[in-house]
């Protein structure tokens, strides 16, 4: 390694996937603060801002919670549950839509997605690395929920239509 200056990260050369699990929950948040930034500059209602300064907030606990002290707590899970139902209560959606509709739900649905890829290594860590507290299962897989809804409380707000999907498969 090189000078400091030089060094992105301190745990990248590491065998252990915690690095992994580190980077994706920082690239979680970096795709909610990009949501935030579109809903504040085209003057999306006050609350959504908040939740999605929260959610950006909290996806940097979920990064720290693997390899240090746990940052997700029963309060913070709560709140979570609390932000769902107020938005599933806004919009009446069933089965499976599309990841479409307008410029900021489609973001919110990258967040939706990158959401799972955090739920898919924490399930990696827990099985290889460490156990895992339910409660960021709990956390990070409402989490992904909660964007699913809240991009077709936004598609809503865009007078965008859901689109549902009906897979071939199943």
């Amino acid at each position: 390694m090189g000078k400091w200056d030089e060094i992105c990260y301190p745990f990248m050369p590491e065998d252990s996937i915690f690095c992994d699990h580190e980077i994706l929950c920082d690239g979680l948040s970096s795709y909610l603060a990009l949501t935030l930034s579109i809903a504040e500059e085209r003057d999306y209602p006050e609350r959504l801002q908040q939740d999605l300064l929260w959610l950006c907030e909290m996806a940097l606990h979920v990064n720290g919670s693997v390899r240090g002290k746990l940052a997700i707590f029963k309060e913070d899970l709560d709140k979570l549950y609390e932000l769902y139902d107020y938005y599933k209560s806004e919009v009446k959606v069933s089965g499976f839509t599309l990841p479409t509709g307008s410029y900021l739900a489609s973001q919110i649905n990258i967040a939706r997605y990158k959401s799972k890829e955090v739920v898919r290594l924490l399930n990696k860590i827990n099985k290889n690395e460490k156990k895992i507290e339910d409660i960021l299962f709990s956390f990070t897989n409402l989490m992904a929920n909660l964007l699913y809804v809240m991009s077709c409380y936004v598609n809503k707000l865009d007078k965008k239509e859901n689109k549902e999907f009906i897979s071939k498969s199943y």
